[in-house]
């Protein structure tokens, strides 16, 4: 007799460990899912930008564009070099609206290269920010894009 009553508890218990196994699965998929970068989730949305260029309007309106025009359009530039000793080279980082995919690339590279004073040629190498740039603007260091 007090074997049966042992296996109808034992057996009663098993039936709730099955519960309790279920809901933790439960749990486990109500979880919020880690992104695939590792970022907290506030630095995966996309930030919001104050002006955006198109990569075609950057391309042409700025040829044959001297100095002074490139520089009230785009504002000071963040790196000035030589270019083999022919030309010179602004670069700028910006964010840059591909119209191609419709996607803003808030971390693009513009470079302006220009001979005899007069812009030659516009390069844009398309890119987001990497992530270390995303915790310090989040954590309200100052950088400005």
């Amino acid at each position: 007799m007090v074997l049966f009553i042992s296996f109808t508890i034992s057996s009663c218990m098993q039936a709730d460990y099955q519960r309790v196994g279920e809901l933790v699965e439960q749990n486990v998929d109500q979880q919020p899912k880690k992104n695939i970068q590792g970022l907290p989730e506030s630095l995966q949305e996309k930030p919001t930008y104050d002006v955006v260029y198109r990569k075609s309007n950057l391309e042409a309106l700025a040829i044959g564009r001297n100095r002074i025009e490139i520089e009230e359009l785009m504002g000071e530039p963040e790196g000035k070099s030589l270019d083999g000793g022919n030309g010179y080279l602004w670069d700028y980082r910006r964010p840059v609206l591909d119209e191609v995919t419709g996607e803003i690339y808030g971390w693009s590279l513009v470079s302006f290269k220009f001979l005899k004073g007069l812009c030659a040629y516009v390069n844009i190498s398309l890119a987001n920010p990497p992530p270390e740039i995303l915790e310090q603007k989040s954590s309200n260091q100052f950088f400005k894009f």
